[in-house]
């Protein structure tokens, strides 16, 4: 079963549709979980010290929040909501710090935010604030876009199986039951998928006695078994388990788009500070090429 007692949606002032609720309160309503819908605001202007006098700049700050907080009230009263919803204001400059901060002050245990493109020439619907929240979320943060879930849909669940270490491979079994979960939530089909790197082919330049093909087939069959394995502990078919050579932000992108996933679930441990920024993450780079809704699942305290 999906566990979830307490979600946290983050709302966007400048939209009409909040999507992030009301994904927030289909999840609520087949788990009984309780909803913080979270909006942060803030003016630049309250900076302006030299231009506004303290209690101006209260005065400002007070009505900004209590007219968000009046326009989100109205919302939840117009969607009626069957589920406990507590309305949330917060005034950042940062709306990552704001998440975050709510998130731990609240004990919530699943982040819901939306996503939009910004600008023409954006190449990926997600923002700083995405990124920074994944990064730096101790909780499950699920990424959504302007659709429903299905009943009967796809789930794709991204599984990573060459990790060395015990976290990353915690991690995996993780993602794997929660996708399974989730599926069983939703009556929604389920699919594992997997990619690995092939051999260079100049290797079998370099080293005479080296088969790329020998080696890609033993590299593929040992991940296949470690995916059929978890494939038979949740009774899927074997169709549905899809391991292929390549990279995997780009494998499991193209498998989202072939079996119209409405949900990829992906594990991330997360990367922070210069390499963040420098070198990225596989698993931001998997979010960046799908079109369907994401679940980042992130690690459980003792696997840190």
């Amino acid at each position: 079963m999906f566990n979830c007692k307490k979600i946290l949606a983050v709302t966007d002032p400048t939209l009409d549709q909040q999507s992030s609720l009301l994904r927030a309160l289909s999840i609520a309503e087949k788990t009984g979980a309780k909803i913080i819908a979270l909006s942060c605001v803030y003016d630049k202007s309250y900076d302006m010290t030299a231009v506004l006098t303290s209690d101006e700049r209260f005065d400002m700050k007070q009505a900004m929040v209590e007219h968000e907080k009046a326009k989100l009230d109205a919302l939840v009263k117009r969607l009626k909501c069957a589920s406990t919803v507590e309305v949330v204001i917060t005034w950042y400059k940062k709306l990552h710090e704001s998440v975050i901060d709510t998130c731990s002050e609240y004990k919530c245990d699943l982040i819901i935010k939306s996503t939009k493109k910004h600008g023409l020439l954006a190449s990926t619907l997600f923002t700083p604030s995405d990124w920074h929240i994944v990064r730096n979320s101790s909780v499950d943060v699920l990424l959504v876009k302007y659709h429903e879930w299905p009943q009967g849909g796809t789930i794709v669940g991204s599984i990573g199986v060459s990790a060395k270490d015990n976290a990353h491979t915690c991690l995996s079994d993780k993602v794997a039951e929660t996708a399974y979960a989730l599926s069983q939530m939703l009556s929604a089909t389920l699919h594992l998928a997997n990619s690995f790197a092939g051999a260079p082919i100049h290797i079998a330049v370099e080293v005479p006695n080296f088969s790329p093909e020998i080696y890609n087939k033993s590299v593929q069959q040992r991940h296949t078994k470690t995916l059929q394995a978890l494939g038979q502990k949740y009774k899927l078919d074997s169709t549905n388990i899809h391991v292929l050579e390549g990279l995997p932000e780009d494998i499991i992108p193209a498998l989202c788009k072939k079996y119209s996933a409405d949900l990829l679930v992906i594990g991330s441990v997360g990367r922070k500070g210069l390499s963040a920024a420098l070198l990225g993450n596989t698993a931001e780079l998997i979010i960046d090429g799908v079109e369907c809704d994401t679940l980042v699942v992130k690690p459980t305290k003792d696997q840190e």
